[in-house]
């Protein structure tokens, strides 16, 4: 069973056909403008320069002074000579001084002055022909920020009748004394005052002129804000138009305010991202009365549009040791009027054949709880085992804080496992538990943040053999953004996994974990770091450890390009031993951008390779980033 390379024929022809595919789409007006690169990079007829900026600056002070430069912003558009460039430049100053002042720089200064370049020597053309090279010019803008103002005296005042609001000190909203007088603080500190009044009843509250004086004797900014709180208001009736065919019951559970209850802007906005998280409408908007009702009971309208409650859809992917694979899914997401979620999916590859069908039922029993109904067919034919399997699941998962899921259930198993020559059946009930936090920004492809998630599950085997273990994992990822323009990523992955409770052997083959492939270490064939029997098969172990970092550069909008290393191992015992060392895999990538993610071509290659095992290089190419 085992699967080396693959011809080159093949995979210079998968290679072809991705490079066709996104200069298909580059055609379209979905990649990148072909035509402005070269301008860009080359600009026939104008006067290429860059930018300077001079003076002590720190990163964040550089960075608002960049974003603010018409001169930075617009490079790839060069201008014909010095004298334009230089009104350029000069038409900068105004809002590179007030970038100072909105940091807290009240006193700065920026001048500005373009300077020609020598030119490169000549380049050699045709024989006998000798290339000019176009002239350049630098923008330098010397700046001298001078002394950072800082907050002294901060006021909040009410417009009007209080009703009862009590406004948070200034502290509380941003404002600390001798902090930077940035002026964004001032913005947020004045929202930030606005949003505590609609939390506590007052759907109408306003901030009023604010009163901001700068002291340049003493280098403070004063500041006084205003709020005019308005009237108290209750929730009157709170309607869902456009919800035809969806059980207003779910709906209401969706939503966190009740009728009679005190108005709360931020039971609105948590109800409507409950309405959009449910996927059953492509646009959810909270409409309000635009003034206050005189009875006081405000009434909420939800105006909704429902997508398409039926969703197909599939995708093909190519790994050097699975070879081509095929899924394909099917979705509902309305099957009893409640927002009940049937998705099926199948999966079809040389060593790998599944179906599988899953039922969401949300809001039950308590808000924000669902459950899950789950059944799967299994066929395997990989170098560690041969296995067919059926499995049925059901459990609740529940939302405990913002970005926390949690979730208990129970499964059960049929298993028919030909293992070394050996032909074991088990039947497995199990009560997996899964705990998971994700900050990150975006699921498919994340820029910042981080995820955590930790497995863990009890096993029988009541066919009596006697079989039981504890199997648990812990996996987290973080993100971490390096630069915006362009923009670059650094990811990390780690995760660890652990059988307890039997010898390996005992264990089912399908059950052990495994390392090496595109899920785990790239450049080594799938399941082949670890323990290795006699024939070059991998036999599993009742430990792993992998570790994978990534920079990700995005050259465009649509393609991105990916440097990473892999490492890990799996291991006999139930903890991973050092002793045993890591394998590794390195490579390149290729992203290219779509609305469902981006899609991935991978190349790795085993940094310590095994003659015996190893292949010179895997490619994989599939949907979505590698974690």
């Amino acid at each position: 069973m085992a699967r080396g390379a693959g011809p080159p024929s093949r995979i210079l022809r998968l290679l072809a056909l991705f490079l066709l595919t996104l200069l298909a789409a580059c055609g379209r007006g979905e990649g990148p403008d072909l035509a402005a690169l070269v301008e860009e990079e080359e600009p026939v007829g104008r006067l290429a320069y860059e930018v300077r900026f001079e003076g002590t600056l720190d990163p964040e002070l550089l960075a608002a002074l960049e974003a603010a430069s018409t001169a930075v912003q617009q490079r790839s558009r060069p201008p014909v000579d010095e004298l334009q460039l230089a009104r350029r430049a000069e038409r900068d100053r105004p809002a590179l001084v007030a970038a100072l002042r909105g940091l807290g720089y009240y006193r700065g200064s920026v001048a500005a002055t373009v300077e020609t370049l020598p030119a490169p020597p000549p380049a050699e053309g045709e024989p006998g022909a000798v290339i000019e090279a176009a002239p350049r010019a630098r923008v330098v803008f010397t700046v001298d920020p001078g002394p950072r103002y800082r907050f002294d005296r901060r006021v909040i005042e009410i417009v009007g009748p209080a009703e009862g609001f009590a406004p948070p000190p200034p502290g509380r909203l941003g404002l600390e004394r001798d902090e930077p007088a940035i002026a964004q603080k001032v913005l947020d500190a004045e929202t930030a005052l606005v949003r505590a009044a609609q939390r506590v009843g007052h759907a109408f509250a306003e901030a009023a002129p604010r009163e901001v004086v700068v002291d340049h004797d003493r280098q403070t900014m004063d500041v006084t804000l205003r709020i005019r709180p308005g009237p108290v208001l209750r929730y009157g009736p709170i309607r869902f138009d456009g919800a035809e065919g969806i059980a207003e019951r779910y709906l209401r559970r969706l939503v966190p305010a009740r009728e009679g209850g005190r108005f709360d802007i931020e039971e609105l906005e948590r109800g409507r991202t409950a309405l959009a998280d449910s996927g059953l409408f492509s646009v959810v908007r909270l409409v309000l009365p635009e003034t206050p009702p005189a009875d006081r009971e405000l009434p909420v309208t939800f105006a909704l549009v429902q997508r398409k409650h039926r969703t197909i859809g599939g995708g093909v992917g190519y790994l050097t040791d699975e070879g081509p694979n095929l899924r394909a899914f099917w979705e509902h997401r309305n099957v009893t009027g409640r927002g009940d979620r049937l998705r099926t999916d199948a999966h079809l590859s040389p060593v790998r054949q599944s179906a599988e069908a899953q039922l969401r039922m949300p809001e039950v029993a308590a808000r924000g709880q669902s459950l899950l109904l789950g059944a799967t067919l299994l066929a395997e034919r990989l170098d560690a085992y041969d296995a067919r399997s059926a499995k049925v699941s059901g459990g609740v998962e529940r939302r405990l804080a913002r970005g926390l899921v949690g979730s208990l259930g129970a499964a059960y198993r049929f298993a028919d496992i030909e293992d070394r020559g050996e032909r074991e059946r088990f039947a497995l009930l199990s009560l997996p538990g899964r705990l998971a936090l994700d900050r990150s920004d975006n699921l498919f492809d994340p820029t910042r943040g981080g995820r955590v998630a930790v497995e863990l599950a009890p096993y029988w085997d009541t066919l009596g053999l006697g079989t039981r273990f504890l199997k648990g994992r812990i996996v987290a990822s973080a993100y971490w953004p390096v630069r915006n323009r362009p923009r670059l990523v650094l990811a990390g992955r780690t995760a660890v996994g652990t059988i307890t409770g039997a010898a390996r052997d005992s264990v089912p083959a399908d059950e052990r974990w495994y390392a090496g492939g595109g899920g785990s270490i790239r450049g080594i064939p799938f399941q082949k770091a670890g323990p290795i029997d006699r024939r070059g098969d991998p036999v599993g172990g009742r430990s792993v450890l992998e570790l994978s970092t990534e920079l990700r550069w995005s050259i465009t909008e649509t393609i991105g390009v990916v440097g990473f290393l892999d490492a890990g191992n799996a291991y006999p015992g139930s903890l991973p031993e050092p002793s045993a060392g890591l394998r590794f895999g390195a490579g390149l990538g290729l992203r290219y951008a779509t609305p469902v993610g981006p899609l991935r071509l991978d190349i790795g290659v085993p940094l310590d390779k095994k003659p015996e095992v190893d292949d010179p290089f895997q490619l994989y190419l599939s949907l979505g980033q590698a974690f």
